[in-house]
Parts: structure tokens; C-alpha cells; sequence
């Protein structure tokens, strides 16, 4: 059946690649190095079995071990061992059938087996010692391997993550009978910029480039910085490898500072942006910098709650400075105030400030999450139930974007059930989908709304929110914001930021239009007496000035060059659209302007019926003034 195979074809002699200088060199890791050769000269459970996350430097540590065999200061009991691997690669490509490869890998593994142990078997794939769902057809290789591994005929060293470490290996009773782990963990940020600086003479030689000392601590430090869901050293590797071929892109393209081929910080930033969605200008800039501002951006959008505004940002600094725990969300928040007050535009500002983007705002209406089940839509149903591969709502998004607020309205209306899984999420910044895949939160900004208390002194609030939420839930958040309501003056401010925001679309369609001071007056009672507060305004906007005057340039009575003004009629009572002539200075009288816009029809019936009907509540106003 394998006649004319040449098994020594299909071994990979390590040893030989490490005497000739083709494995890379160990950057620290001395006591790991240490703890798999004490494993190795062991009379039982010789058979080291490296475990951690991906990239976390596993296949470095076992090639640091094979150098270190290679070499004159090797044990004597190591010293006459050589380290093999199996291509599976040229496996898979001469076999013909499931059968023919099964029986070829078992004969490969006999050829180390007949070499009494002076020969070690490195595998890097799980499948071929414990049976696993990826690869069912390596069954029939693990139930061999497993054979000669338990009548002590060979020695291997095994890599594994640490997902599959959990899943197949600890499983087999068998196995571990005979193996001995060694858990690695990630390294640190000085450890990362050392393997790095070793690393990039491989990048150098590569790409032709030049890298400084700058740029190696730049890579690391942003890597560490942003890109949270993966680990040290790959993310940092990956970085400045993608950081070289950017540069040399712009080399062939002739663009001005590439030619001298030094890779400078900005192409890591540039990376950076690439890889997270956040503008290049927003991770260059030092947050020492750019939040020692933050009160100064958020109120230009969210008007009169400066003390709201104040308590968010002295939080994000905090995050920022290296005092709260990072293994916690950038911030976490419970905003208590009525409707309308500005606690969704503060959360849609902080987006727009933290991201540069005011749609990295995930919302969940928490009255959506009132039974029990509900919280498969969270984090995705359980296996074997519809939808289970496509996960949950709030895990897949963050998954997915992980540079985002979250914001999770009324909360109190949420199930105790969801509730408890949000402390997990609040205290490590994590959450663990229905697939078993754990969801960094660590970058994210989580803003819970409640109108528990709203109405209440601003001391009172928290007494009341007691009632509904556990001492552990509210422990947990950075702070409790509270919202007041908002004055004449501040409406104002709101009507004028607004308003602005139709006269720019105007303008950008041909149309100048002038708003009377008497016009934003109208506006400012609307809203004052409306108990909806300013989320009534774009309503206002749309049916008193965007409807009439779409209708007017539909019936060709406003034209490109008009100038058009709003303003209040003689009564004080209702909004009046009128315009002239840019070019002619003649056109409608205020007369004719009201006439067309009180025509008989629905739409204009409709908006006549708002108008007198507010007119009404601002005369219960004045008469309550009174």
C-alpha cells in the first residue's frame, strides 16, 4: 500500500535546522526554558506539553529549547537527542485516500518509536495524540500515538492553546497520565519591546527598510494600547510587519519621506488606524492632551449639564492616567434623568470624542430584555438552538467593533439575569458568548440610562436607586451622573444648534433662509412646556419649518436665490415663512406666504392643528407666570 514511499521524506529534523542557524533565538523565557528541560531529563511524564493563547510565543520557547539541544552546554542525557516533526503538508499531498494517509502517518511515527527515544516527536497539531472535532480523520493516528505514548515507546513535545488544551487534552485520561504541562503566560510590555528589537532585523532584511529604536517601543506600546483582544508578542510583530509594508508601498509610489525607507512611528499609527477604525489623528495624539480638553468638546453638543459633563470626563482622565484597573471598560456609567435632558447626546458626544465617529454607539433598549430567555439575544443562543451560529447581539458587535459605547437603555427594566451577567462585564471587562469565545469590553465605554429617581433632589437619587439595584452593580460603575432639567437659556443654545443644522442643509441646496430672533423665542416656550423636553424639537423643526416650506419649493414659490425668513405672525402665535427675491428683490408678501401655506390639505391641516394647539400651552404657561 506504500510501496515506494521514502518515510524519511516526511520527518522534519529540527535539530539540523537549529545547527544550521534557521530557528529563531529566545528572548527571555528562562524560566519556562528551565522548567521544559527539567521536564525532558524526567524518568516519567518526560513529555512537556507547552499551553497558552495564541501567540503568545509557544512555537518560540519549544525552537529556543531546540537551540539550546543544539548547542556544546546541552545535558549529557539531551545531548545525543534529536528533535523531529512531521510534514503533514507533503503527508496530505501524496496520499490518495483517508486510509493510505492514516497508515503513512503511522509509519512515520514507527520510524521515531524504532529510534529508542533518540528521537523526539514535536507536534503542534492536537489531532494527531487526542481525537478532536476539527480533524476527525486523524482518529485512526491519535488512537497509535496515544498507544505508543502510554507503553512509554516514545517522547514528544506538544504546543497547544489553551481552548484545546481545556477541550481535548485534559479530557483524556489516558493522555495525561503520561504528559506534563507548562503554562505560559503572555509577556509584558518591556519583555514584548526586547523580542521585538531581536525580531526586526528579520523585517529589516525583509523589506530593505530601517527601523529606529522609536519605532519598535511605538509599535508595543500602541499594540499593547489598542489592540486588547490579542496578545504579546505577536500583535506587536504583526504590527510593525504591517508598518513595513505600508512603508514600502509609499517608497514605489514616490511619496515625499518614504525614499529614505526609515520606518518613522507615524506609519505604527497609521497601522494602528487601519486595524481599529480610530483616525490616525486620534491615536497620535497623547491623552494627557487631548482629555485634559474633554469638558471643552462635550459641551459644544450637550448643553447646560456641565456638572454631567464634568463627572465623565474626570472619569475617562482616570482610565487614561494608569489609576483605574485596565482590565476594566475605558468607562462606565449610570446617567438618571428625564427624557430629553441630553443623556443619549452626551453618549452619542463621548463617541464622537473618544472615536471620532458619533455612530460607534451601540444601543439596546433594555424593555426588549425583560424575560428570563432574552438573554440569548445578548450573548447568542445556546448550542443546537436556532441562531447559535450567528452569536448574540451586544457579543458579535463588540466582537466585531471592539471601539465603541455601549448603551443600555433603562436599565432598570431589565432582568435580574442580565443584570448579574453585566457585573462580570463591568468588573473584568469581559463577557463569554454562548460559543465559548470570551469578548474584550476593555475598549469600550458602557452607559447605562434609568429614570429611577429622575424626579427627585439630586441627594435623593441614589437612595432610590437602591431599591432597584444591587450594592454590587452600582459598585462596580465608575459613577452615577445625574441630569437636571434644562433652563430658558440653555433651550436657547439647543434651538440655535439645531436650527443651524437646517439653515447648512438649506444653504447647501440653494437656499438662504434668516430665522428672526421672535422665530427662536416660539421655539424655546415649545420645548419649555413640552414634556418631552428637546427630543420635541426636531418634531417642532420638521412639521413648522421643514414640511411648509418642502411644500412651498415643490409649488415652485421658493426657488434657488430666494431669500427666505421665518418668523411669527402679528399674534405672537404661530410660525410665518416668507420670502423674496435675491435678484429682483420682489416675491411673496407676508400676506400671500401665509396664504399658501394654510391651503386645504391633510398635511397642512395637521400642522395647523399643532400650531394652535401649542399656542394653547403657551398660554397656560403665561397665565401660570402670571
Amino acid at each position: 500500500m506504500l510501496e515506494g514511499f521514502n518515510i524519511s521524506r516526511y520527518l522534519i529534523n529540527y535539530t539540523q535546522l537549529a545547527k544550521s542557524r534557521r530557528l529563531n533565538n529566545l528572548v527571555g523565557r528562562q524560566e519556562e526554558l528551565e522548567r521544559l528541560i527539567h521536564v525532558l531529563m524526567r524518568s516519567t511524564k518526560s513529555n512537556p506539553v507547552v499551553v497558552g493563547m495564541n501567540g503568545i510565543g509557544k512555537t518560540a520557547l519549544i525552537e529556543g529549547l531546540i537551540n539550546f539541544m543544539a548547542s556544546d552546554g546541552v545535558p549529557l542525557s539531551l545531548s545525543d537527542k534529536e528533535v523531529v516533526g512531521i510534514d503533514l503538508p507533503k503527508v496530505m499531498l501524496d496520499t490518495k485516500s483517508e486510509a493510505q494517509y492514516n497508515e503513512l502517518l503511522k509509519r512515520i511515527i514507527q520510524v521515531v518509536v524504532d529510534s529508542n527515544k533518540q528521537k523526539i516527536l514535536y507536534l503542534k497539531d492536537l489531532s494527531l495524540l487526542v481525537n478532536t472535532d476539527t480533524n476527525p480523520e486523524n482518529k485512526e493516528t491519535a488512537k497509535f500515538l496515544k498507544l505508543c505514548l502510554s507503553s512509554d515507546q516514545i517522547m514528544i513535545i506538544l504546543e497547544a492553546d489553551t481552548t484545546g488544551y481545556v477541550s481535548y487534552v485534559e479530557k483524556d485520561g489516558a493522555v495525561m497520565a503520561r504528559i506534563q504541562p507548562i503554562m505560559i503566560d503572555e509577556p509584558n510590555l518591556d519583555e514584548s519591546i526586547a523580542i521585538t528589537r531581536v525580531r526586526k532585523r528579520y523585517f529589516e532584511l525583509h523589506y530593505d527598510v530601517l527601523i529606529p529604536e522609536e519605532s519598535i517601543r511605538t509599535a508595543c506600546q500602541l499594540s499593547h494600547r489598542y489592540i486588547k483582544q490579542r496578545a504579546f508578542p505577536s500583535k506587536a510583530l504583526d504590527l510593525l510587519d504591517d508598518a513595513c509594508s505600508l512603508l514600502k508601498m509609499d517608497a514605489e509610489k514616490g511619496i515625499p519621506g518614504a525614499n529614505s525607507l526609515i520606518l518613522t512611528p507615524n506609519y505604527c499609527y497609521r497601522t494602528v488606524a487601519d486595524w481599529t477604525g480610530i483616525p490616525v489623528e486620534k491615536v497620535d495624539a497623547e491623552d494627557k492632551q487631548r482629555l485634559a480638553m474633554a469638558e471643552q468638546h462635550l459641551k459644544k453638543r450637550v448643553i447646560g449639564q456641565d456638572s454631567a459633563v464634568t463627572v465623565v470626563a474626570n472619569a475617562l482622565r482616570r482610565s487614561r492616567s494608569g489609576l483605574q484597573d485596565p482590565n476594566r471598560p475605558i468607562g462606565s456609567f449610570l446617567f438618571i434623568g428625564t427624557t430629553g435632558v441630553g443623556k443619549t447626546e452626551l453618549a452619542k458626544s463621548l463617541a464622537e470624542f473618544m472615536f471620532n465617529d458619533e455612530t460607534a454607539l451601540l444601543r439596546l433598549d433594555m424593555s426588549e430584555y425583560m424575560e428570563r430567555t432574552s438573554i440569548s439575544r445578548m450573548i447568542g443562543p445556546a448550542p443546537g438552538m436556532p441562531g447559535f451560529e450567528a452569536g448574540g447581539f451586544l457579543t458579535e458587535s463588540v466582537r466585531l467593533k471592539p471601539f465603541q459605547v455601549v448603551l443600555f437603555d433603562e436599565i432598570e427594566k431589565a432582568h435580574l439575569d442580565i443584570l448579574n451577567l453585566m457585573l462580570q462585564l463591568l468588573d473584568e471587562g469581559r463577557l463569554t458568548d454562548s460559543k465559548g469565545v470570551t469578548v474584550d469590553f476593555r475598549n469600550t465605554i458602557i452607559i447605562l440610562t434609568s429614570n429611577v429617581g429622575a424626579n427627585l433632589p439630586s441627594y435623593q437619587r441614589v437612595e432610590k436607586l437602591s431599591e432597584y439595584f444591587k450594592p454590587e452593580f452600582l459598585n462596580r460603575l465608575d459613577d452615577v451622573v445625574s441630569f437636571h432639567q434644562l433652563n430658558e437659556e440653555d433651550l436657547r443654545k439647543i434651538v440655535d444648534i439645531h436650527l443651524n443644522k437646517l439653515l447648512k442643509r438649506a444653504q447647501s441646496a440653494g437656499y438662504s433662509i434668516t430665522v428672526a430672533d421672535t422665530a427662536k423665542d416660539w421655539f424655546v416656550d415649545e420645548v419649555f412646556t413640552s414634556k418631552f423636553g428637546v427630543r420635541a424639537l426636531k418634531r417642532l423643526i420638521q412639521n413648522q419649518v421643514e414640511n411648509p416650506l418642502s411644500l412651498l419649493i415643490m409649488q415652485e414659490k421658493v426657488k434657488v436665490g430666494h431669500e427666505v425668513y421665518l418668523n411669527v405672525d402679528k399674534s405672537g402665535r404661530k410660525l410665518q415663512i416668507y420670502t423674496r427675491s435675491a435678484l429682483s428683490g420682489v416675491g411673496f408678501s407676508e400676506e400671500n406666504a401665509e396664504t399658501s401655506l394654510t391651503q386645504e390639505t391633510a398635511t397642512e391641516k395637521e400642522t395647523t392643528v399643532a400650531t394652535e394647539k401649542a399656542s394653547v400651552k403657551r398660554t397656560k404657561k403665561e397665565i401660570h407666570k402670571k
